[in-house]
């Protein structure tokens, strides 16, 4: 199989010891394994967008337990939960809590974004996974949105 983009000299080498660095808590053949699903990936595992440069694509890995999730545009790796993001207690971007009384946990999630420099409320749900994979959902069908 054709390797998607050409690779410099000690890029496995400096790859996996990066990946080390950020966290990544795997065995050598489980290192290699991940290495070569890397370097042969041409689509993001999540939302299926082609890769155009070898830097479009990421390991994702909880930061929490060290563990390999998959490989995956900047876009959703960013999305995962694990990603500290300011004023937002959800954990995951885009998602927000909302002080709402008439429900029984006191707030539900708002999945929110900016169009034309206006937040507006795409969607709401108290149950915050049926809401990130709605969210996730809502990416793959508007490829064009940025922040």
């Amino acid at each position: 199989m054709k390797l998607p983009f050409e690779l410099y000299k000690n890029h496995k080498s400096n790859t996996k010891k990066n990946w080390k660095t950020k966290g990544l808590i795997c065995s050598e053949e489980e290192l290699e394994e991940i290495y070569q699903r890397y370097i042969y990936s041409s689509h993001c595992e999540i939302c299926e967008k082609i890769y155009e440069t070898r830097d479009d694509r990421q390991m994702d890995h909880s930061h929490e337990t060290g563990e390999f999730r998959n490989i995956c545009c900047r876009s959703c790796n960013l999305r995962k939960r694990d990603v500290k993001i300011s004023d937002n207690k959800s954990g995951y971007k885009y998602i927000y809590e909302q002080n709402d009384p008439a429900c029984k946990q006191g707030f539900i999630w708002q999945f929110q974004v900016t169009i034309d420099g206006k937040r507006k409320k795409i969607k709401s749900s108290v149950d915050l996974e049926k809401l990130v994979k709605f969210r996730d959902e809502w990416f793959k069908q508007h490829p064009d949105y940025h922040t």
